[in-house]
């Protein structure tokens, strides 16, 4: 069968946005099909980590990207009583930015699609829809189908389906469902856009876990706020979604008028919790809501499918380019599906633990959360694929952890190193790289995009690798290029065994791409 594209993307929210960059960065050939018959505008996310501002550094002019973003240090919690629990600590640093960013989705959603549309090699349809999914081939046969019930069909290498969580994509590869929580009840969300400076109790996220009605409420970047009602099950839906009962919710809780904001959005919706029991069924891959639906509680929804498509990005530009072996696809799914779980699963004990409408079961939970006896636990990494291995085969230390990116020099520039050594894999240390690893390994990196970069320390600007050379022990690191570590090497000759097992995890083509 003829292949018209390398790859075409089923929904261009931020996860299909990320990964046709990433690809059309690269120059493969792309398709993205969306519905809708133009961008939606209004913001969903209102929480980005520093995880995705660094692959936003890549995937769109971040500086567009961030603009109106805010620190977001912590989350206020209060109990049953009115009264603050422990709150959420987000004040501080990963990968060479803020913890966590209060935000404005159409910023990033608009610089993503400008990056886009300077790639020749990328098209947008807008109102075109995949009715049709074919694996028989050698390659993948799609449906499309625009407003006017037009069809035509398109074949490509691969397809990926960010196409929501009723996606169409994951029905027809076959892929079945987890459902953790059927979630009946319905909540209120309202975007507003302040016409006068917020008072500074509007610019911080807080959860009100009041059993009587839970809500939320906090910014959505500079000069925008949100708050997040749940409906209680005798109130009537349309009434409650007047938009008087909207701002009179604002007046009471926080003392703002219509002189203060201005509404721009007040939607009612469900939340979702499921996974799927697969990521993937032959050339055809989930990411996003189609593979993963959350509650909102870790601000986690669209960080989780942008992972998927930095995940994805980089895999398939090395397959797709020749450089690696497609087998290197194997690993999207053991490396994606348990990091996902996680924020299913613990965004579900969360939606669980703010909204106890039991009286006396909130005052019981409020008591131990005041005791410390209710925690949080840390984001995990990577468990499986492409890492580093101890003796055992479990992942060797640091494997599968976020990668440090510092503030370097590099000749005359100084700026985070993403920005001076562009997107791609990095092997990193303060020792003479090029002599310890010869031409030969040094070609097989050229070829699969990984960035050789010595970093001494008059170079480290601001003593983020020196940190972590003190903290690990170690002498070098190499980083994927969606930024998870592979390991790290202690000394000069571990570099280059590190180097060699990374060689060995992303082999070769067997064959040829161009002969596919």
């Amino acid at each position: 069968m003829a292949v018209d594209v390398d790859v075409v993307v089923v929904g261009f929210g931020p996860g299909g946005e990320v990964v046709a960059s990433l690809l059309g960065q690269a120059g493969h050939r792309v398709l993205v099909l969306d519905k809708a018959p133009a961008p939606y505008g209004q913001p969903r996310m209102s929480t980005l980590d520093g995880e995705i501002a660094r692959v936003l550094q890549h995937a769109a002019d971040p500086a567009e990207a961030m603009r109106d973003a805010i620190q977001a240090p912590r989350i206020s919690v209060y109990g049953a009583d009115g009264e603050p629990v422990p709150p959420i600590d987000w004040d501080y640093r990963i990968a060479g930015h803020w913890s966590h960013y209060s935000l404005h989705q159409p910023n990033i959603e608009a610089a993503l699609e400008a990056r886009i549309a300077q790639r020749p090699s990328v098209e947008v349809r807008w109102g075109a829809r995949a009715v049709g999914i074919d694996q028989s081939g050698a390659a993948v046969r799609v449906t499309v189908e625009t407003g006017d019930g037009a069809r035509s069909e398109v074949s490509a290498r691969y397809v990926l389906g960010f196409d929501g969580a009723s996606s169409f994509v994951r029905q027809a590869a076959g892929i079945e469902l987890d459902v953790l929580r059927e979630h009946d009840e319905r909540w209120i969300l309202t975007d507003f856009d302040a016409i006068r400076p917020l008072p500074a109790e509007m610019t911080r996220t807080q959860y009100h876990m009041d059993p009587a009605r839970p809500w939320f409420a906090g910014p959505n970047g500079a000069r925008r706020c949100r708050t997040d009602v749940r409906v209680l099950p005798h109130e009537d839906l349309d009434e409650m979604l007047s938009e008087d009962r909207g701002y009179a919710f604002l007046e009471q809780r926080f003392g703002l008028t219509r002189e203060d904001v201005r509404m721009t959005r007040r939607v009612d919706y469900r939340f979702r919790s499921h996974i799927a029991r697969a990521f993937r069924a032959g050339r055809v891959f989930l990411g996003g809501d189609a593979a993963h639906a959350m509650t909102p509680y870790m601000g986690q929804g669209a960080c989780c499918a942008m992972r998927d498509a930095a995940n994805l990005a980089w895999k398939l530009s090395l397959v797709l380019s020749g450089a690696a072996d497609e087998a290197l696809l194997d690993t999207y799914e053991p490396e994606r599906l348990p990091q996902s779980a996680f924020f299913v699963h613990g965004s579900l004990a969360i939606y669980q633990y703010v909204n106890e409408l039991d009286p006396e079961k909130a005052a019981v939970r409020d008591a131990a959360s005041r005791a410390g006896e209710i925690t949080f636990p840390p984001i995990p990494g990577l468990v499986a694929g492409v890492l580093r291995r101890d003796a055992a085969g479990t992942p060797a230390a640091y494997a599968g952890e976020l990668a440090p990116q510092g503030v370097v020099r590099l000749g005359d520039a100084e700026a985070r190193l993403d920005d001076l050594v562009g997107y791609g894999a990095q092997l990193i240390s303060p020792l003479p790289l090029e002599d310890l690893l010869g031409p030969d390994r040094l070609a097989r990196l050229a070829q699969l995009a990984v960035q050789v970069v010595q970093i001494e320390d008059r170079a480290d600007a601001d003593g983020t690798y020196r940190d972590f050379w003190a903290d690990t022990g170690a002498t070098a690191l190499l980083a994927r290029a969606d930024h998870y570590l592979f390991g790290v090497a202690v000394d000069a000759a571990d570099i280059s065994a590190l180097v060699d097992d990374f060689l060995a995890q992303v082999p070769r083509a067997a064959v040829p791409a161009g002969a596919r």
